[in-house]
């Protein structure tokens, strides 16, 4: 039992880990979240037109992984040597382009990349937050909040419901 409840906390762990620290998005003074949205839009829309998704997978084979011990029929120990199985695995070679290009549309139109911690549960406390309208630079008082139904609204921790 004690075993299983350390691996448990090794894997909470391990999760935790992986999940993201921050929020990346655009700002631009005077601008509402709706008109970032769709000159985000606009910009995947030019960027995905201008260097379309192209793909090229391969397979990679695990290979033999050899037996040990006297096997013979299962009767000394041991196990049999077996052909491991294999992945496919997919790269987009337009991905860092279109990346690329999503950025510098964005700076043309006037916005600045920002990145907004994501807030944590000693944040919010239990307390409920309105979400900030526009498109707001960083500062220590903001962050980043898991909406329900998804996607992502910033709040202003000085300002509580």
């Amino acid at each position: 039992m004690r075993q299983t409840l350390m691996a448990f906390a090794a894997l909470t762990t391990v999760l935790a880990s992986c999940a993201p620290t921050s929020y990346s998005g655009y700002a631009k003074s005077g601008v509402t979240r709706e008109t970032a949205a769709l000159d985000d839009t606009a910009c995947s829309v030019e960027a995905n037109k201008l260097f379309p998704a192209a793909t090229f997978t391969t397979t990679v084979y695990s290979g033999y992984h050899g037996g040990y011990g006297g096997y013979a029929g299962g009767y000394w120990g041991g196990y049999p040597g077996y052909w491991g199985g294999s992945h496919v695995q997919v790269r987009d070679a337009n991905a860092s382009m279109r990346a690329e290009h999503r950025a510098d549309c964005m700076t043309l139109k006037g916005y600045a990349a920002v990145n907004h911690p994501i807030c944590t549960d000693d944040q919010i406390s239990g307390r409920k937050y309105a979400p900030i309208a526009g498109a707001p630079k960083p500062a220590p008082n903001i962050c980043a909040l898991r909406a329900k139904g998804g996607g992502v609204a910033l709040i202003d921790l000085n300002k509580p419901l």
